[in-house]
């Protein structure tokens, strides 16, 4: 049995800042092989989606100028459908080129 002893390396002992001595590092291991990282698979259409962010943007500046234009009254914006109809149609587009490969 002291043969087998002597053959094994002697065990390494870490001192921590507590002085306990309790802790491990970690074994430094070389690489055995590298491997790239891969890139994930790219989802959606992204000028579909840039198209419905427009559409989103330009309906909000609409109604931000149909509210200021007319003395800043909601009177303004319940007479004219027009900017809430092009921030939801821009969030559909932007949700189909989401989730749709063209």
């Amino acid at each position: 049995m002291l043969l087998m002893e002597e053959k094994l390396p002697p065990k390494k002992i870490y001192q921590d800042q507590w002085g306990t001595g309790t802790r491990e590092g970690y074994d430094d291991r070389p690489q055995t092989q590298y491997q790239p990282r891969k890139a994930p698979p790219k989802r959606g259409n992204g000028p579909l989606r840039s198209l419905g962010g427009l559409m989103i943007v330009g309906g909000l500046f609409w109604g931000v100028y149909l509210f200021t234009a007319h003395g800043a009254t909601a009177a303004a914006l319940q007479q004219n459908h027009g900017p809430a109809l092009v921030c939801g149609a821009g969030v559909v587009i932007s949700l189909i080129g989401k989730y749709i490969r063209l």
